[in-house]
């Protein structure tokens, strides 16, 4: 009797951790991403030698709340947003953007020396690049938006530009590999804007008689001079 009670207790028992295991052996493993930058192949512009000394800081980015995760978020309107379970970011999304940006800026200037925020005391960037992220995810349409405010600051800190940027990158698909590329894109055109605004704070100030012809002379001397 009792050995019949115990069977019909043990079971269920044994039934429910095979239902349990099955279910936890068929569970995704979790796919990491990254947003890629241009690559060292890429042509970059000609810069000047006063360029390629050049010292930039990138620094500090900032994105919202709603995206400082490891999940990646997509949006599928205006009001409603999807955090993925098992599709993550290989690291902080602030760090990435950080990353892509310097790496993009490094190329598009170009100039070897970029530090990413925050920089060694020693270090004294002679243009400081911060950006606020306020949105930057795949919409409707799978359509990756990029909305940020960013700065260019001097070495002494004083703000010299202010900007707010948005925009639109179609991704190739639905999917997350899709989405991150296009993400990169999006942050490729974003350091084009600032590459050119930063080459020209950058340039030279022309002489004041650059430009300028002198008076020609004249061919011959007055009538009557020897």
């Amino acid at each position: 009797m009792h050995r019949l009670l115990r069977f019909r207790v043990l079971a269920p028992c044994g039934v429910a951790l095979l239902v349990l295991s099955g279910c936890f052996g068929s569970t995704p493993p979790t796919q990491f991403y990254l947003v890629p930058s241009l690559s060292g192949g890429d042509t970059a512009p000609p810069a000047s030698t006063g360029q390629r000394d050049l010292t930039l800081g990138v620094g500090p980015v900032t994105v919202p709340p709603y995206l400082d995760r490891s999940q990646i978020v997509t949006r599928t309107s205006r009001a409603k947003l999807v955090v993925a379970d098992f599709d993550q970011w290989a690291g902080p999304l602030a760090d990435t953007i950080a990353r892509v940006l310097s790496e993009n800026l490094s190329i598009l200037i170009p100039t070897e020396r970029v530090v990413l925020h925050p920089w060694s005391r020693t270090l004294d960037p002679d243009y400081q690049v911060t950006v606020e992220v306020l949105q930057f995810e795949r919409g409707p349409g799978n359509q990756v938006v990029l909305a940020a405010r960013w700065s260019l600051l001097d070495r002494d800190g004083k703000e010299l530009v202010l900007r707010t940027s948005r925009l639109n990158q179609a991704a190739s698909g639905a999917d997350y590999e899709a989405t991150a590329t296009a993400m990169g894109q999006a942050l490729e055109v974003l350091a084009q804007d600032i590459a050119t605004t930063l080459r020209s704070l950058s340039q030279p100030a022309p002489r004041a008689n650059e430009g300028t012809s002198k008076p020609a002379r004249s061919a011959s001397k007055g009538a009557g001079a020897r």
